[in-house]
C-alpha cells in the first residue's frame, strides 16, 4: 500500500519508540483509549495487547479496509471500534487515554480539540517543532498562541525525540513523543476571553503589547489597565499568568 506524503502518512516502525509510546502512556487493562490515525496498525496492535477497549479514527478507506482485515477478531468482539472518519470533525467518545502518532499537519485543531475533552493522559508523537513549541517559555522564539493556551489546559513535556529513519516514508525532520497531563499550571476563569486575548495578540507579535491589549480592548468594548512595564514589551515576553490575569479583569 503506498503511503501518501500529502495526507500526513509518515507510519512509525521502530518497535523500540512504538513500545516506548506504551510504557509512557502508563496503562491499565481497564483504560480504554483512542487512537488517531491507525495508518496500518503497528500501535493499534500493542495497545489492544495492553488494554481492554481501543478506538480508533482513520481518515483513508484504503486504511481502514486494511485494518478491518487485520483486526477482524477484535472487531467483532467489541475490542476495536473503528471509525472511519476525519478526527477534526468526528465527534470523540469517551476513552481514559489518547495514544497516537498522528498526522502533523492537523496537530494544532486536533491538539486543541483534545484539550477540550475530558481524559486522563495523553501520549502524542508529534513534529519535534510542534512539540517545542507547545512547552516554549516566555521570551523564547518558539513561545507562541499554543504555548500560552496549552497551560490554561495541561501540563506537557517532551519524553524523547525520534529520528526521521523510524518512519515510513521519512519525514524530513526530527518528531518527539509528548505527554500531556490534563491539569491546567494556571488558573483562568473565563477560557473564550482568554483564548480570545492570546488570539488576538500573537497575531500582531511585532507591535508593543500597550497598543495590543488597546486595540483588543477597542474591539470588545471593554477596559482593561496594564503596567507601563507591560505596555513596553512584546507578546512573545508576556507570561501566561499575565494574559490570564488580563482576561479575568474583564466583566462580562
Amino acid at each position: 500500500m503506498k503511503l501518501l506524503k500529502s495526507k500526513g502518512q509518515h507510519i512509525l516502525i521502530n518497535k523500540r519508540y512504538l513500545h516506548k509510546m506504551i510504557k509512557y502512556a502508563e496503562l491499565n487493562f481497564d483504560d480504554v483509549v483512542l487512537e488517531v490515525g491507525c495508518g496500518t496498525g503497528r500501535l493499534t496492535r500493542l495497545l489492544l495487547k495492553s488494554v481492554e477497549k481501543v478506538y480508533g479514527i482513520e481518515i483513508d478507506e484504503r486504511m481502514v479496509k486494511y485494518l478491518q482485515r487485520r483486526f477482524e477478531h477484535e472487531i467483532k468482539s467489541g475490542r476495536f471500534i473503528l471509525i472511519h472518519g476525519d478526527a477534526l470533525k468526528v465527534e470523540f467518545p469517551e476513552f481514559d487515554k489518547f495514544i497516537a502518532s498522528i498526522p502533523y499537519q492537523i496537530s494544532s485543531p486536533l491538539t486543541f480539540k483534545l484539550l477540550k475533552h475530558n481524559f486522563k493522559l495523553a501520549v502524542v508523537t508529534y513534529q519535534k517543532e510542534f512539540a517545542e513549541r507547545l512547552i516554549a517559555k516566555p521570551g523564547s522564539k518558539k513561545y507562541g498562541r499554543l504555548s500560552v493556551v496549552a497551560r490554561a489546559y495541561c501540563r506537557a513535556e517532551v519524553l524523547d525525540t525520534i529520528p526521521p529513519t523510524a518512519f515510513r516514508p521519512r519525514p524530513k525532520v526530527e518528531s518527539a513523543i509528548v505527554r500531556i497531563i490534563p491539569k491546567p499550571e494556571i488558573e483562568v476563569k473565563n477560557l473564550d476571553i482568554f483564548e480570545d486575548l492570546v488570539r488576538f495578540a500573537f497575531s500582531q507579535r511585532r507591535k508593543m503589547f500597550g497598543k495590543i491589549v488597546e486595540g483588543w480592548c477597542e474591539e470588545k468594548g471593554v477596559k482593561v489597565e496594564i503596567s507601563d512595564e507591560l505596555k513596553k514589551k512584546r507578546p512573545e515576553e508576556i507570561p501566561p499568568e499575565v494574559y490570564a490575569e488580563i482576561a479575568d479583569s474583564v466583566e462580562v
